[in-house]
């Protein structure tokens, strides 16, 4: 069935945080959702208890994605195959296996043929910030651009099927305010979050897109939480997000944020709906 959403992420957990309620909100509606990940995540945490081995981590992390997006209602989960490249400065980004490594033509060429497959209304990424600067978040922005452009394009990959031009492009663009009023509001109740990946300064100088899409997914709130808990691996028991108080999850995770990228959205108007006001 052509047409809905292709989400193009990096790493197994990505896609829950910030598109997953989304997924579920057009999965309900019977609107086709596929969600492609670019690696495994096989340098992510390992949470103890799970069983996990920094061996077998990539193996877990695939499954956990599957159960999410059961949870969630998309049954279209693909992998590209790429080595995760771990936080930056890590040894890990310099491994040749790694997406943050990867030629561009090489994890853009098989996401063009992805979307002449099932030719999505949307597509949905990382902002250029990646969220916080994870390199394959940076790189995954990039690629799927690229790639967005390029299968509309007859003259690129010719070999791919019939050019297709998805009507949206969208970028996940959590708004840096939203993280300060919830380690506010966690602090007040004396749960510390601890600092950003990568440092809070480091997060706050990076120049972000302001969202012009929000989404609410109050009604898929639960799933989404269900989804969360399936990557066992990536949240221990001690982590903050695990110990926050419903109230404030609801109020953080009930909305989802992006900007859309292409078509712009002119005078600073805001949409609540990937599908509205296309070509």
């Amino acid at each position: 069935m052509a047409g809905g959403l292709l989400a193009i992420y990096a790493h197994p957990d990505d896609e829950t945080f910030g598109v997953g309620g989304t997924m579920a909100h057009y999965a309900d509606r019977g609107i086709p959702v596929t969600m492609i990940c670019a690696t495994r995540g096989e340098v992510g945490e390992i949470a103890p208890g799970t069983g996990a081995t920094p061996e077998t981590l990539g193996q877990f992390r695939e499954q956990e994605l599957r159960d999410a997006m059961a949870i969630l209602g998309v049954s279209d989960v693909r992998f590209l195959d790429f080595r995760d490249s771990g936080m930056q400065g890590t040894p890990e980004n310099d491994d040749p296996r790694s997406l943050h490594r990867a030629a561009a033509a090489r994890v853009v060429e098989p996401l063009v043929r992805a979307i002449r497959e099932l030719r999505p209304d949307v597509i949905a990424t990382w902002d250029s910030t990646g969220g916080y600067g994870h390199p394959d978040h940076v790189a995954i922005h990039h690629h799927a651009t690229a790639a967005y452009r390029a299968a509309a394009d007859a003259a690129q990959h010719a070999s791919l099927g019939a050019p297709w031009r998805a009507r949206g492009l969208y970028y996940t663009a959590i708004p840096i305010r939203e993280f300060v009023r919830l380690g506010q509001e966690m602090r007040k109740r004396g749960i510390e979050m601890g600092g950003a990946p990568g440092g809070d300064e480091n997060l706050a100088r990076m120049a972000r897109v302001e969202p012009n899409c929000i989404i609410d997914v109050s009604a898929q709130y639960e799933r989404k939480q269900q989804a969360f808990a399936a990557h066992r691996t990536q949240f221990s028991p001690d982590d903050p997000f695990a110990n926050m108080p419903d109230d404030l999850a609801r109020s953080f995770f009930g909305r989802e944020y992006f900007y859309r990228a292409e078509p712009l959205l002119h005078d600073g108007a805001v949409i609540d709906d990937l599908l509205a006001d296309l070509p």
